[in-house]
């Protein structure tokens, strides 16, 4: 039976006078996989019209986009919570800009049935089909029946006492959400009309709290989980920039966030939306987005210098293998790939292993017949017995 090798990144952000420089180290490596998936983190233009509701601009020049598919992607997802920072304009010719380069996009478009398409990719005989949806983003973004816009996947946050059968005022209390029901059934809807058009089904989400280290949301876990029990072959998340955990549900894959691969945030903060963070305590604030010495392009955690990019084996039958390279992030911005057996990789393999462990996911890393990517070597993550 024919076998697909997909590779999936998480954001992707380059600005910079060189856009090729920023992938050259990988340039091999991303080459490797049959189907190249990323998610597409910002507005690329020379002209922007800012969204009002913009919280920090990430409004690259127009050329840094077209680094993406000398790269080698074939799909990227467009539903995050930048894709119109630079206005409707830019993010519909950024769309037609890839499309016209052979890159498939998801997530956005002109208005909400436009935006719901999948992308579909034909390689090895095998048609896939990639869908994309953000639950972080800023209000006005998404797309409606005559705006352009994402496709969004909202949710409602309740809270309850930590403490249920106590009164006690001022403690933390327990998070619940409650996604919408018509942004929940218009993804059910949306897999189930890719899986009569595809063989497999990959289904994208912007999304979690990128304030905490390892932590998912009850809303990341379920939803994940019941986008495999809607057909979903494979379920992939980003936007924490660090790294999050990794699981097998009902024999399905699930990666709660690749964090970003590649990141060049040239910093614009307003005090407008500093003051947003003052409030936090220690551990969100070191999250929060703030310069950091020793990285211009980069001003977040130390632990979103650790990247990977993730590969999955599959066929008609669904996914039957799926690993890593772990990769870092270096001080110019340029990303590498990192031997899993160095210094450097043995960091990200205990990183992911405690996202992991930290949130009782079922996944185990191991090294046991692991496939090369080009020349690099990997790791393979297996459902724990």
């Amino acid at each position: 039976m024919a076998q697909v090798l997909i590779g999936m990144v998480g954001d992707l952000l380059i600005d910079r006078e060189s856009p090729d420089e920023a992938l050259a180290e990988v340039a091999d490596l991303l080459r490797a996989p049959d189907v190249l998936f990323g998610n597409l983190e910002a507005s690329f233009t020379d002209h922007p019209h800012p969204a009002p509701s913009v919280g920090i601009p990430v409004i690259p020049g127009g050329k840094n986009l077209d680094a993406f598919p000398r790269a080698g992607f074939n799909v990227l997802s467009m539903a995050n919570n930048h894709c119109i920072d630079g206005g409707h304009a830019a993010m519909l010719e950024n769309r037609q800009r890839l499309r016209s380069q052979g890159v498939q996009t998801c997530g956005a478009g002109e208005n909400l049935e436009d935006a719901r398409r999948p992308a579909f990719v034909d390689v090895s005989g095998m048609r896939l089909a990639f869908l994309a949806y953000a639950s972080v983003f800023p209000m006005g973004y998404e797309a409606r029946s005559n705006v352009p816009g994402l496709v969004p996947l909202r949710a409602y946050d309740l809270w309850r006492p930590a403490l249920e059968n106590y009164h006690v005022p001022g403690t933390p209390p327990t998070i619940l959400t409650v996604p919408d029901a018509r942004d929940l059934a218009g993804v059910a809807d949306d897999i189930a009309k890719a899986k009569r058009h595809a063989d497999l089904v990959f289904a994208s989400f912007h999304w979690g709290d990128f304030l905490r280290p390892y932590q998912l949301t009850d809303h990341e876990t379920r939803t994940a989980r019941w986008c495999i029990e809607q057909g979903a072959d494979m379920v992939i998340g980003h936007h924490h920039h660090a790294l999050r955990g990794m699981e097998w549900y009902r024999g399905k894959p699930i990666l709660y966030g690749l964090g970003h691969f590649v990141f060049d945030l040239r910093l614009q903060i307003s005090e407008e939306f500093k003051s947003m963070f003052d409030s936090l305590g220690d551990d969100a604030q070191s999250f929060a987005v703030f310069p950091r010495l020793g990285w211009p392009l980069l001003p977040l955690h130390p632990d979103t210098r650790m990247t990977l990019l993730a590969w999955a084996r599959a066929d008609r039958n669904g996914v039957q293998e799926l690993g890593f390279v772990p990769c870092r992030l270096r001080p110019d911005g340029r990303v590498s790939a990192v031997d899993p057996a160095s210094d450097e990789g043995r960091e990200v393999v205990e990183y992911v292993s405690r996202c992991i462990s930290s949130q009782k996911l079922n996944a185990r890393i191991t090294a046991d017949e692991a496939i090369l990517l080009a020349s690099h070597k990997t790791l393979r993550v297996t459902a724990s017995d």
